[in-house]
């Protein structure tokens, strides 16, 4: 099986309503992001940067964990767009005014960390610029 066609079966996996399935599709993820040989065109790296960024959502810890994980892996493979637009999710989540999810918050906020230590040199600084202007922002509202 190729390793677009495996990454299309557990893409299938990761929306099923079984917390279980979830959790062997988000692991069989990672692994294949894992890959050396692993590359992403941009289709599929859509499709991916859209299915971690569900999974953090997550209602099991250790699927929203596993989700991290992937996040790590997959700033390392994915273009700059699509890396800032995860970041721009995930500062939202942060920043977000609701008390009753703290849980979404923690997991995005520990997301961010996961971003700026697996992104690289070149995209670790816009990055790191776009998560402190979205953050003094939020800071900036709630006062």
């Amino acid at each position: 099986m190729t390793s677009a066609a495996a990454i299309n079966l557990i893409l299938e996996k990761v929306a099923s309503k079984d917390k279980d399935f979830r959790y062997m599709a988000t692991s069989d993820l990672l692994n294949e992001l894992s890959k050396d040989t692993f590359q992403v065109d941009p289709e599929l790296e859509r499709k991916l940067c859209s299915v971690v960024a569900v999974q953090l959502e997550d209602q099991s810890g250790d699927i929203s964990g596993l989700a991290v994980k992937c996040l790590g892996v997959l700033v390392r493979k994915a273009g700059e767009p699509r890396v800032m637009d995860l970041v721009r999710g995930l500062c939202e989540k942060v920043a977000a005014p609701s008390k009753k999810d703290s849980s979404s918050r923690d997991i995005a906020s520990i997301g961010l960390k996961t971003v700026i230590e697996g992104a690289g040199g070149s995209l670790a600084h816009p990055a790191a610029a776009l998560i402190c202007s979205r953050m003094l922002d939020g800071v900036m509202q709630k006062d």
